[in-house]
């Protein structure tokens, strides 16, 4: 069946609808694009036409992109830069059809898409929420291949070029048409009765006079995209890369090349170099890597299968702390009307602040007016007592990590609610199983644990007791989708699936500590990896209390292998050291966020070397490097190998997004696979007999590595079902 279906109308006005068969999307594959290239083609050679109408029969959707299974398989440069050449080609026919072109933009127009909607003399767009223009190869470690760096400039001016192409940002209709993207913007309703007008104004040279009127750039841009404004822009937007990115991701370097070489070029040559590029990045380990961060999201999108119950529309938080706090803020913040419950009404004032902070947060990046954040905040009621829970349909607990505790508050919120109200635990390491013996139903109980800053951090762990219902998990994973994060189903087990894997890292780091390492360059040896902070100012963001509690509950659980560095139970304490939010941990932090390394942290680590007859040693940057990372790669095969997760792309991107894992090297599993799996059981080996048993490799890395496989690619470990079954508790 074709993809495209193209007919002519009375006023011989040629209109070509995308709608490609068996797909809930239109997506570029290689054979739409020879089928698009024939159509461009015929229609070259008519003399009768008036102009050529591009519409979707998608809902939601005009093109989604290019298929990325198709890079996916892309190996070499020799297969890359002719790919992006054919693309050009095609669209090059577009733009040089000898009547003008309009694309109809209703839904999603990115990537590829984009690039086709751009070959296009004119852009229709509508105001709908769906619709969305973009180019954001970017955070998939290539660079729009098709033309978009050439003809994005062309259209908007260089300075906004660079903006949308390095931040890979999409804009909804109304921002496209301000900033000359798009020449109409209608509303969807209205976009038939609207575009035969539309037709008529592109048709006099007084119309189009007027939309290419609206596409003249304000005098500040056209400067800084002068001669002598340029070298300031690309300056500015250099500065602002590595800042962001530290220089470890390829593709937005090589962004501003490709666009500093070929502004001012003729288009032919700015393709070809664009083709290049594209032809250069796409087959590196780094885009690998993202791209399957992306896939990996798309599937976690269908995790938890699909919600029985009735639609959540009401939320209750019981607790008010920072994570109470912002957990009600992120129901409020997509309208769901919530009870905010803690003990007295200063704690209760407390979350309070934390949502408004976020809300001001908001406004200051104009993200929200003052009027949608007071609305926000109207929508979240503090109380002390379960008055209104009555009607409520889930509710979630966020207080101290105490299993005795949460047993208790879990029991009681259980006589206050319906019968189907849905019971979440925002626990971060503690049983969800455990939890549930507290209830009369248990099947109701489901583990629901945000990552802080919740504002921030994109990911939440849904675990499943051994006792929830199916129904229960599925209406949670939906409501995290309906929230905006990203839903992960876990196994119930100790510190879950993140906390599992990034607690021995962070105490593999006390561990070098008391051996001769120094906190600062632990820390700067980890972010040159690509970590966006060190583990140790990782534990002061997260309380240096809080994570040795963590610590601790994971010890209990897996014996020998997590024992807890000494001087991490030293430093809490002893000097009874906090982190951030005491405003001194292992660093002091100062006004302006400003930190210098605590001094006093020093005595701590003495005291245990006196203690443990250690003497101070050298430790090596790439030692640092190695034990932390290796151990966080060996937790992750154990948790792959018993089933705590789906799949190796699920727990990858799982540490990407709950840890900030680089996500240029995939997650750990991707990281292990690019060492070489021989290698990485190689040195655990020898870190076992150097360090102790914590290094012992699992079972599945030294069968992997006899078999010569992978976790990712041709040679990829498939998990098998039976590692699937409900986890025990402490295992």
């Amino acid at each position: 069946m074709p993809a495209f279906t193209l007919t002519i109308d009375a006023q011989h006005i040629a209109w070509l609808q995308f709608d490609l068969p068996n797909e809930k999307v239109n997506k570029f594959t290689a054979a739409v694009m020879l089928e698009l290239n024939q159509v461009l083609a015929d229609l070259a050679t008519r003399k009768d036409l008036r102009a050529l109408v591009i519409t979707s029969g998608k809902t939601d959707v005009f093109v989604a992109g290019a298929d990325l299974n198709e890079i996916r398989t892309i190996t070499t440069s020799a297969e890359a830069t002719p790919k992006a050449r054919i693309g050009q080609d095609v669209f090059n026919r577009l733009a040089g059809l000898p009547f003008p072109s309009v694309a109809v933009i209703d839904g999603v127009c990115l990537g590829g898409g984009m690039e086709f909607a751009l070959a296009c003399t004119w852009r229709v767009v509508t105001d709908a929420e769906k619709t969305s223009l973009g180019l954001p190869e970017v955070g998939l470690g290539f660079l729009p291949g098709w033309g978009g760096t050439q003809r994005l400039p062309r259209l908007i001016g260089l300075p906004a070029a660079l903006d949308l192409i390095l931040s890979g940002r999409p804009l909804n209709g109304p921002k496209a048409l301000r900033l000359g993207l798009a020449d109409a913007c209608f509303a969807r309703a209205f976009l038939a009765d609207e575009l035969p007008g539309f037709l008529t104004t592109i048709a006099s040279s007084e119309g189009r006079a007027r939309l290419l009127a609206r596409r003249r750039r304000p005098f500040r841009e056209r400067a800084l995209a002068s001669a002598l404004g340029r070298p300031l822009l690309f300056a500015g937007a250099r500065k602002e890369v590595m800042r962001k990115t530290r220089g470890l991701m390829p593709a937005p370097l090589a962004i501003l090349d490709v666009l500093r070489s070929t502004h001012g070029m003729e288009l032919a040559a700015g393709l070809a170099i664009e083709a290049q590029a594209f032809g250069a990045l796409a087959p590196t380990p780094e885009s690998r890597c993202l791209v399957d961060c992306f896939f990996a999201g798309e599937a976690l999108k269908k995790e938890g299968g699909k919600p029985q119950l009735t639609r959540i529309r009401s939320a209750g938080v019981l607790g008010a702390g920072v994570m109470g706090g912002g957990i009600a803020w992120l129901f409020s913040h997509h309208g769901l009307p919530v009870r905010l419950k803690d003990l007295g009404w200063d704690a209760v004032a407390k979350g309070h602040k934390t949502a408004a902070d976020y809300n001001a947060q908001l406004v200051k990046l104009r993200k929200l007016t003052p009027g949608e954040a007071n609305l926000r905040m109207h929508r979240i009621a503090g109380t002390i007592d379960y008055s209104g829970f009555a009607d409520l349909d889930v509710v979630v607990e966020a207080v101290v990590e105490d299993l005795a505790i949460k047993r208790k508050v879990l029991a009681e919120v259980e006589t206050h609610v319906r019968a189907d109200t849905v019971l979440c635990s925002n626990t971060s390491s503690l049983s969800v199983t455990a939890m549930a013996e507290a209830l009369r139903w248990k099947d109701r109980l489901v583990g629901m644990h945000f990552f802080n800053p919740v504002n921030r951090m994109p990911l939440v762990e849904v675990v499943p007791g051994a006792h929830t219902s199916t129904e229960a998990v599925a209406a949670i994973c939906d409501l995290t989708r309906k929230l905006g994060k990203t839903a992960v189903v876990v196994k119930d087990c100790p510190g879950f699936l993140v906390n599992r894997i990034l607690l021995p890292y962070m105490n593999e780091a006390a561990w070098l500590l008391q051996e001769g390492g120094e906190v600062v360059d632990i820390d700067r040896a980890i972010v040159r990896f690509g970590m966006p902070m060190g583990p140790f100012t990782l534990t002061d963001e997260v309380g240096i209390d809080v994570g040795f509690k963590v610590a601790k509950i994971l010890a209990e659980g897996y014996g020998e292998r997590m024992k807890v560095a000494d001087v991490l139970g030293s430093v809490a304490h002893e000097l009874k050291l906090l982190g951030r939010k005491a405003g001194a941990g292992f660093y002091v932090y100062g006004e302006r966020g400003t930190s210098r390394y605590n001094g006093d942290v020093d005595a701590a680590i003495t005291g245990v070397r006196q203690e443990l007859n250690t003497r101070k040693r050298d430790v090596s940057t790439a030692e640092m490097v190695e034990r932390c990372l290796l151990i966080m790669v060996n937790e992750s095969s154990r948790c792959l190998e018993e089933g705590v997760v789906g799949s190796a792309l699920s727990l990858d991107l799982a540490m990407v997004m709950g840890t900030g894992f680089p996500p240029q090297r995939g997650g750990p599993l991707h990281h292990a696979d690019a060492l070489g799996l021989a290698a990485v059981v190689e040195r655990l080996n020898r870190l076992r007999d150097q360090h102790g048993m914590r290094f012992t490799p699992s079972r599945l890395l030294v069968d992997l590595a006899k078999e010569g496989r992978t976790f990712f690619g041709k040679t990829a470990w498939t998990q098998p079902a039976s590692a699937l079954s409900p986890a025990r508790t402490g295992a």
